[in-house]
């Protein structure tokens, strides 16, 4: 008894470093990945260094990791791992793009410096991400440090992410004028104009909304869906009634839908997408701010069209399906779980309307796109697309990330619909919680609604989905496939 007490004391005693530094070249990547959290633990600058040396790990549990774990540094000396050859001046752009991103979520304040100096990283992703983590940073008064270089982003940046990151920041580290911002509203990127809507709600109620009514009525979808948030973020009678009259004006089916989800949530109303009852809701406000909204249970949404029981809100989709091995087992009658995805994918494809555009993207260790970019919801498409994916044979892991690239890089994409047993599994992302906050990061100036079907998936991956989901404006169901 006293020798088994022994051993399990012994298993479970703390492992010292040059144990889990030898564990961090293991073949094994889930030995790799808790080194990574074991040396994290060991809190000395020895040991940081080697969780530093996880982020150009090529399995991206291990690198994910890495990049989570290094949250915890603390002290100038570790702070300065971020700064090095092995991180923020890595020759590695997505070791260099972890590194930006980390320093948004450190809990000591870093060396301004290197920051700035490395807001001219070639890598625009790098460049994007670095304005974000001094956003971040700026929230959580851990960044006080004169920013000039980031309002020269925002108005000579080639990229319009950057420039509307930037803009974001520098709107909260040293304030953006009414004026200022109206000289970019006119900017010909989407992406800035949709920042100056955001960055507008550091200025007074007033000019918030003036600058939200404005932008309520621009060409690009993604700016209008971020003025219609900024209205309602007001909760008050007058942004509520502004929504009212751009649901009546919106041609955009995505963009109806999202401002019917905005005005529930303001009243505690389920109507559709009909003006005529909003209108009547509207017209009863009173001046100044909203009642608090009844509650009231989710409304049954129109299943004219829906895919695996997930209604369809766009005329502008991209339908992204998980083949990855659990697709494959076989179920109990004899088919594989894909021949039913199959099935449903059929069912949704032939029920959307020809003024629909869409697109397929199966994915495992790569995405592989039926079509570069949407095409219309032609029956001759409909069975092409349908023909092609029946007899897709894929198999490997499934780069969920890589798939949710290729498919942002249409821009005429308005909602993803992804089908999956949740867990991505290859690709250059793993962690899903971080995936949720680089997502929302990548797509608040443009709004595409995420959507997803999840297969048999854990408790905690219906979580994050959720989440993921929920911070779009889409919406999460559970299906079984066994």
């Amino acid at each position: 008894m006293i020798a088994a007490f022994a051993l399990c004391a012994a298993l479970l005693a703390p492992q010292g470093f040059d144990e889990l530094a030898q564990k961090l070249v293991d073949k094994d990547a889930r030995v790799r990945r808790d080194a990574v959290i074991g040396l994290a633990k060991l809190d000395t600058p020895q040991a940081w260094d080697k969780v530093l040396s996880g982020l150009r790990d090529p399995k991206p549990e291990v690198a994910d990791e890495a990049q989570l774990q290094l949250a915890g540094l603390a002290g100038r000396a570790e702070l300065a791992l971020l700064y090095s050859k092995d991180a923020l001046a890595s020759k590695d752009e997505f070791v260099r793009l972890r590194a930006a991103e980390v320093l948004g979520r450190l809990s000591e304040t870093p060396d301004a410096a290197p920051v700035l100096n490395a807001l001219a990283d070639k890598d625009v992703r790098v460049r994007r991400t670095l304005c974000w983590s001094i956003e971040r940073l700026a929230i959580a008064g851990k960044w006080s440090a004169s920013t000039p270089t980031l309002g020269e982003l925002a108005r000579k940046d080639k990229d319009g992410g950057v420039r509307g990151a930037a803009l974001v920041a520098n709107a909260l580290l040293r304030g953006e004028t009414a004026e200022s911002l109206a000289a970019l509203a006119g900017d010909g990127d989407a992406e800035l104009r949709a920042a100056v809507v955001l960055a507008a709600r550091a200025l007074d109620a007033d000019a918030a909304y003036a600058r939200a009514s404005a932008a309520a009525k621009d060409g690009a979808l993604g700016v209008r869906l971020v003025a219609a948030e900024s209205l309602a973020a007001g909760r008050d009678a007058r942004g509520a009634r502004a929504l009212v009259e751009w649901l009546e004006a919106e041609k955009e089916l995505r963009g109806r839908w999202h401002t019917v989800e905005l005005l529930r949530q303001l009243s505690g109303l389920q109507h559709r997408l009909d003006p005529r009852p909003w209108k009547v809701w509207a017209a009863a406000l009173a001046d100044g701010p909203l009642p608090e909204p009844r509650k009231a249970e989710r409304a049954d949404e129109e299943r004219s069209v829906s895919f695996a029981g997930l209604p369809i809100r766009s005329e502008r989709v991209c339908f992204l399906i998980d083949l990855s091995g659990s697709i494959w087992q076989k179920r109990a009658d004899g088919r594989t779980r894909k021949e039913l995805v199959d099935e449903e994918l059929r069912k949704a494809l032939e029920a959307l309307p020809e003024s629909t555009r869409f697109n397929v993207i199966p994915y495992t260790a790569a995405p592989v796109p039926w079509q570069k970019s949407l095409v219309p919801a032609e029956r001759k498409n409909i069975a092409k697309a349908l023909e092609w994916f029946v007899g897709r044979k894929d198999t490997g892991t499934g780069d969920l990330w890589g798939a949710l690239q290729l498919a942002l890089a249409d821009p005429a994409v308005d909602t993803l619909v992804v089908l999956s047993d949740g867990a991505p599994s290859g690709g250059r992302r793993w962690n899903l919680g971080l995936m949720k906050q680089l997502f929302a990061e990548q797509n608040r100036f443009r709004r595409v609604e995420l959507d997803a079907v999840l297969a048999d998936a854990s408790g905690r991956l219906v979580r994050e989905w959720d989440e993921m989901c929920g911070g779009s404006g889409g919406r999460m169901v559970q299906i079984e496939l066994r």
